[in-house]
């Protein structure tokens, strides 16, 4: 029986011959046409398509494009012995290799296709075999998207290879699936998803052609798909012993990403790489050419490809001189193997460089490429990037691609170009490379692409949300070692999200390093559990501790018994005020140890708290050598930087302490920015979250002999309530039962010792049973806490499982943040000014004189993220557009001002927006 003929065909069993080819058509009607016939049309009728086309008319034939996404592939599998492991694991490394390139040449699969075709007339013209009868109507062709649609055909055309077809309605009308179909399906989907979106097969539409259409057109489009098939049959899969009836295993949950970087890297067709080729060459040679020369310079040209330097130790990454210590020196006995890696270890002792130097150590064995650093918030991220700019050139040879989230200055002029030149109308589809040059021109996305990317944790958690493209963040966090600081530091929503990253990243063969001070037992164990790894929580572990699973097994890895560990005190003063706010006794007290030259820092739970604070605290100063700050996430991006800027300037490594200073600060300073107080006032908080306040104090021991007598010992002052009512702490910390825990601790102890309260408060304010004597507004707060920690989990689910079955949203940052946070900052404001020309930011640019590279940078910088119980105000007086706000301001003293019928919107750059209620 002929290859193409199916292999049952019911009442048609009289046409199983070598002399017919069956074709069907969206009507289920069976055409037949005889082999000769398609000689006619040509076996290579794959050559009458075109795939990409040039500025001046030229195009590029729909074969060698899709060869070049093959060549682009072919090329970094044999650079990267990370992704050969990631893809091959258990299997057969020349087998999987077949199979990724064979795929990866059907991505455009839905490009043979008469409406795609027809998107470019002249090329169509040029070489589409067929001419006459009706054509499909420009509505159609406007409406074909080639990704899903391949996907569709390729299922169509399996089913008339090897379905069997339903007798009683006629050939296929009906089908049952090919035995081999479950196998190919996730290899098909991950490959064509197109426009950002991977669908699963059960959802695409229907692509059949309008009955109106001219059947030969089908016909002939299915004759040139089956021929594809059967060219990429010889050229990838027979020399490794396959054909198209074998099964494939299960692909590597990196192939969608890998595939789609290839599709935009391969599409960078100019006269020199890929260049357009219209004419006739042989598929072999084509592909090896084009393998050797044009994939190998575009992947330097992207800067994706690095090489990691010999492993020459911790020590290579420390400051010279500096000894490593000796939890950083446990790293180097740790197995090299893809693992989870929990490393927990006071502030200030080194995790940084502890993980690093693990991740150093795994890429240079092959099991990662790269590094991804990923942080609570934006300013922890500005502040590490800076700390990693010499390590990535220990890490790395030939300038490595060290790359941050959201910079700005870093960006690529070219790329940026080539975007704008190349903007598509509304509706059209975008070429691969455009795509390609709008990620790369955009460092919050290029992150992943790099050799180090230092970002946000929103960034990370996309990779598994229905967001555009997250399949390629999905892929550049499974090439590399996924670094995630400060892990506690998330609530249950974000939990979940993360928990799906960590099996993500188990299924890619990848690795996950988490840093913490302060993780709860609990917390722990379920970290390892989403590694499938078990864990029995022990709150007598030993601490500082690594622990870490290649497998289902945690394996702990401690510092010798006689290792000595530093011992530190923190003074503790409890006081109890109204509110947990600072009184006049207090403030007064602020005011005069500036005065005296001490650097403090007043760290409130609420931005609100927080601004006022401020005022008074200026207030109170006026007139005296001493300066105040403030540092919040809710003031617009641009002038966020300027006081992230000053904050490190002035209290960080080498800062200014020529006079006293009194920095007024939210939750933005207590995770990983390298900073020194000599005094620090807290509201209460968790105990884990106080605690890494705390690791704020005396942090630089060169500053030790510069501060004020009464501030050579660490105190921390924490505020508590004068009732049983946390107030607004309550509502950003919502479990009651920690929180009256830690003030309980706090109400007892004059002095806490680090690092043996690490394990012995946190555990047991975390501790699951209860503690006997909690009041009974503890456990009902509890209680909630409690069952909307479940719903969290479960939206995040829910979020997770929606990624399949929905239109993505947006990959913006307006986006990124509803979807990762759970409602916490989820809105997004941009105050602007009205004038004749339009609108204005507050710095006078005229959004509608820019193009639209430059708007999106500029709204980016004048947005400012504020709580989701603002929504009810905002939609009364802004207008709401593409996810953001509109709120328009009036100059007024110094600063802008919107006034509505219940509140007043107020925004200074000294001290962010305000709502204030009338």
């Amino acid at each position: 029986m002929n290859r193409f003929i199916p292999k049952e065909l019911g009442t048609f069993e009289c046409y199983r011959k070598n002399t017919l080819i069956y074709i069907w058509n969206s009507g289920c009607v069976a055409h037949a046409c005889r082999v000769e016939e398609v000689g006619k049309m040509g076996s290579e009728g794959y050559f009458h398509y075109w795939g990409k086309t040039g500025e001046d008319g030229s195009c590029h034939l729909l074969p060698y494009h899709c060869l070049d996404i093959s060549a682009v592939a072919a090329a970094w599998w044999e650079l990267s012995p990370t992704i050969r492991r990631s893809f091959c694991q258990d299997s057969n490394e020349k087998e999987i290799r077949a199979w990724v390139l064979f795929f990866c040449a059907l991505h455009d699969y839905g490009k043979f296709d008469l409406r795609f075709q027809q998107k470019d007339l002249p090329s169509f013209t040029s070489l589409y075999p067929l001419s006459g009868g009706t054509l499909p109507s420009g509505r159609e062709v406007k409406d074909y998207w080639h990704g899903e649609a391949g996907l569709y055909w390729f299922h169509k055309d399996l089913i008339a290879l090897y379905g069997t077809p339903d007798s009683g309605c006629g050939l296929f009308c009906n089908e049952e699936e090919p035995e081999h179909w479950p196998f190919w399906k996730k290899w098909i989907e991950a490959v064509t998803g197109h426009h950002g979106h991977l669908k699963n097969a059960e959802y695409v539409q229907n692509a059949n052609f309008s009955s109106l259409v001219d059947q030969r057109y089908p016909q002939n489009d299915h004759v040139a798909r089956i021929c594809w098939l059967q060219a990429l049959e010889e050229l990838f899969l027979k020399p490794a012993g396959l054909t198209l009836t074998s099964c494939p295993p299960e692909p590597s949950p990196l192939l969608a990403g890998f595939c789609s970087i290839a599709d935009w890297l391969g599409s960078r067709c100019d006269k020199v790489n890929f260049s357009l080729l219209a004419t006739r060459k042989n598929l072999q040679t084509y592909f090896e050419e084009k393998v050797s020369v044009d994939a190998q310079r575009v992947l330097q040209l992207a800067g994706i490809v690095g090489h990691a330097k010999a492993f020459s130790g911790v020590g290579a990454l420390l400051p010279a001189g500096e000894v490593p210590r000796p939890l950083q020196a446990l790293i180097e006995s740790l197995p090299l193997e893809p693992a989870l890696t929990i490393v927990e270890a006071p502030t200030g002792t080194g995790k940084t460089e502890t993980a690093l130097a693990h991740a150093w150590r795994q890429i240079e064995a092959g099991l990662a490429d790269s590094i991804i650093f990923a942080l609570p918030t934006q300013a922890t991220a500005n502040a590490m990037f800076t700390r990693l700019e010499r390590a990535a050139k220990v890490l790395f040879d030939d300038s490595p691609n060290l790359l941050l989230a959201h910079g700005h200055a870093s960006q690529n002029e070219q790329f940026a170009a080539l975007k704008k030149r190349s903007q598509p109308e509304a509706g059209e589809e975008q070429d691969g490379w455009v795509k390609c040059s709008e990620w790369l021109a955009e460092s919050r996305k290029r992150v992943f692409l790099g050799q180090i990317g230092v970002c946000t944790i929103d960034q990370v958690l996309i990779s598994v949300l229905p967001v555009r493209h997250r399949f390629v963040r999905g892929f550049g966090v499974g090439r590399s070692v996924l670094i995630v600081d400060e892990v506690h530091a998330y609530d249950a929503y974000m939990y979940g999200l993360l928990e799906e990253v960590l099996r993500q990243q188990k299924a890619s063969g990848g690795s996950a390093i988490l840093l913490s001070a302060t993780l709860p037992a609990g917390q722990k164990e379920k970290l390892f559990a989403a590694w499938d790894a078990e864990l029995k929580a022990d709150e007598s572990a030993p601490y500082p501790l690594i622990s870490s699973a290649a497998g289902k097994k945690v394996e702990p890895c401690l510092l010798p018994e006689e290792t000595p560990q530093e011992k530190v005190t923190v003074q503790l003063e409890s006081l109890r005020v109204a509110d947990m706010t600072p009184d006049a006794d207090l403030i007064s007290r602020l005011i005069v140890a500036a005065g005296k030259g001490a650097q403090v820092a007043v760290i409130c739970n609420l931005v609100d708290v927080a601004q006022s604070l401020y005022e008074r605290l200026m207030k109170g100063a006026k007139g005296l050598p001493i300066e105040v700050d403030l540092f919040h996430a809710r003031f617009r991006f641009l002038d966020r930087q300027g006081k992230e800027a000053g904050v490190i300037g002035n209290f960080g490594f080498g800062g200014d302490r020529s006079k006293g200073r009194i920095l007024v600060a939210t939750q933005v300073v207590e995770q990983s920015l390298d900073v020194d107080f000599d005094w620090l006032v807290s509201q209460l908080c968790p105990v884990d979250l106080l605690f890494q306040r705390m690791g704020r104090l005396h942090r630089h021991a060169e500053n030790d002999a510069t501060r004020p007598i009464e501030f050579n010992k660490r105190c921390c002052t924490v505020l508590l309530p004068t009732g049983e009512d946390y107030g607004g702490t309550g509502v950003v910390y919502a479990n009651t039962r920690v929180l009256w825990r830690t003030e309980q601790l706090l109400r007892d102890a004059e002095v806490v010792s680090f690092p043996d309260a690490y394990r012995k408060w946190i555990d047991e304010v975390y501790r699951e049973e209860g503690w006997g004597n909690e009041p009974e507004w503890v456990e009902s707060g509890f209680a909630k806490f409690e069952e909307e920690k479940w719903s969290k989990h479960y939206n995040a689910r829910q979020m997770i499982h929606r990624a399949f079955e929905m239109n993505p949203f947006n990959d913006s940052d307006e986006q990124i943040t509803a979807v990762t946070r759970d409602g916490e900052m989820s809105l997004t404001v941009i105050p602007y000014l009205a004038s004749g020309g339009g609108r204005q930011t507050i710095d006078g640019d005229l959004l509608d004189s820019l193009d639209e590279y430059r708007l999106q940078e500029i709204l980016m910088l004048n947005s400012v993220g504020v709580p989701a119980g603002w929504k009810g105000y905002l939609e009364k007086m802004a207008e709401y557009t593409e996810g953001r706000y509109w709120l328009e301001m009036q100059p007024d003293g110094g600063g802008f001002i919107a006034e509505g019928e219940k509140v007043i919107f107020r925004y200074r750059r000294d001290t962010g927006l305000r709502r204030v209620k009338k």
